[in-house]
């Protein structure tokens, strides 16, 4: 006597069977996850062009495909299409709630399909903000190299002010500070009688404290330009400084990157020393900023941002990652709303974009910038660098 088929018992054993061959799937992209995402990232940046979507998960697929395969092979009658309308109401909801890995976000795989489905949303596979998309080259290149109002000569440092939107940079060899709007324009200019080689820069709601590289010192300005105070000098006490660069302003105090003595100093609003730190953890601190009540440094050369508590105390080393994320002379750095790092570097002529986590996701401005130092975000949004400038027409740029 013939044994008798049981469509339901094989129904039921082949969605257990696929089950547990997503199960199997679902683990192995767990474990590829870094090498995916390593190379999806070469692939938006340009770097593995010839290498397929497709091929980067070319395994997975016969995996799946061999498995299926095999388990309909074994049934012995019974309607596949039928089997497909039953399994499709209860095996792709399941697989909806199983196909979350970290940021991969969406990846899905369609039962007796004998092709892996896959869909990403590469927004969210790399973190990376949609206004960064398309965004490597400048869609303004304004302001000759020069010593008039509204010519700017090796800039160096940049803040805006957030009330009026007007840009504050530090036109170095100029010895001044030049105010500008977002679209480059010259508004007004301060500084010449106090100024030698003015550096960095940071605002607060009614002034403007700038670091001289030359006289080694840290300067108060009125948002209109009158100055208001000094202090420091060359030297290796509480209050002087050796290297002086970066600074930043938060709740009424000012911390001051004092390079060559790999230290934080850090001044109330109207200049008087409170304390220093970070002696003995940093490695020639370039520039600093605060965000989300932490505290980032920017050392010049080794690829990495300390963050500190706002108690002064070393939270973290974020190490820098990535294809292409060797920097050789980062200058600054600013922060977006995203906690992202976007930092210059001067003589690779780029500016990298970093996620919080210290991975490499764009690289804006190859061919376009030369002697790179100041950045900015404005209000809406939009990046703002100094530089030298290749051409004479360059040197302030908006991406």
């Amino acid at each position: 006597m013939a044994a008798v088929f049981n469509v339901d018992q094989k129904l039921e054993a082949l969605k257990m069977e696929i089950l547990r061959t997503f199960d199997e799937l679902y683990q192995y992209l767990s474990d590829r996850r870094n090498s995916l995402l390593s190379r999806l990232a070469k692939m938006k940046e340009g770097h593995d062009n010839n290498v397929k979507m497709e091929e980067a998960i070319k395994q997975l697929r016969i995996s799946k495909d061999k498995n299926l395969a095999t388990l309909a092979s074994n049934l012995v009658g019974g309607s596949l299409n039928t089997m497909k309308q039953t399994l499709d109401r209860d095996i792709e909801l399941k697989i909806a709630e199983k196909v979350k890995v970290d940021n991969l976000e969406f990846i899905e795989f369609r039962c007796y399909s004998y092709k892996i489905r896959k869909t990403i949303d590469e927004i969210d596979l790399f973190e990376i903000s949609p206004e960064y998309v398309s965004r490597e080259n400048p869609i303004l290149k304004v302001c000759k190299r020069g010593d008039r109002n509204g010519e700017l000569y090796n800039p160096n440092g940049i803040a805006v002010d957030r009330a009026s939107n007007e840009l504050y940079i530090c036109d170095c060899s100029n010895s001044r500070i030049q105010v500008l709007n977002t679209e480059g324009k010259y508004i007004r200019s301060f500084g010449t009688d106090h100024l030698y080689e003015p550096w960095g820069i940071c605002l607060s709601k009614e002034e403007v404290f700038i670091t001289d590289r030359a006289t080694e010192s840290l300067l108060k300005f009125s948002l209109a330009g009158q100055f208001l105070k000094e202090t420091g000098s060359r030297g290796h006490t509480e209050g002087r400084f050796t290297g002086i660069s970066g600074l930043c302003h938060e709740a009424g105090l000012i911390y001051v990157c004092d390079a060559s003595l790999e230290r934080i100093q850090i001044f109330d609003s109207n200049l008087n020393f409170i304390k220093q730190f970070g002696y003995g953890e940093l490695k020639f601190p370039r520039d600093i900023t605060i965000f989300s009540d932490r505290i980032y440094i920017l050392s010049i050369n080794n690829n990495s941002i300390h963050c500190y508590n706002r108690d002064c105390t070393l939270r973290n080393i974020i190490q820098l990652t990535g294809q292409d994320q060797q920097m050789t002379a980062t200058s600054s750095f600013t922060i977006d709303k995203k906690g992202n790092f976007l930092i210059t570097d001067n003589t690779a002529e780029k500016i990298c974009i970093f996620s919080p986590q210290g991975v490499l996701k764009h690289i804006l401005g190859r061919g376009h910038l030369y002697n790179l130092y100041g950045i900015v975000l404005d209000n809406s949004d939009n990046i703002i660098c100094v530089n030298y400038g290749i051409d004479d027409n360059a040197c302030f740029q908006k991406y």
